[in-house]
């Protein structure tokens, strides 16, 4: 299903780095907040995203 996501993403324009799946359990919040850093951090160096949504 992610798979399928991510090439749809691609096909309307986003960049596939702007998506990401973590499974990860309510257990784990040391790892979620890890995981979100990161992926913050990814999004920051790639800047503004150039996909526009249709209205």
């Amino acid at each position: 299903m992610f798979d399928m996501t991510r090439e749809l993403s691609t096909l309307l324009g986003m960049e596939p780095s702007r998506l990401r799946l973590e499974w990860i359990s309510s257990s784990e919040g040391t790892r979620f907040a890890e995981v979100a850093r990161e992926f913050t951090e990814q999004l920051r160096t790639l800047g503004p995203s150039s996909f526009k949504a249709a209205a």
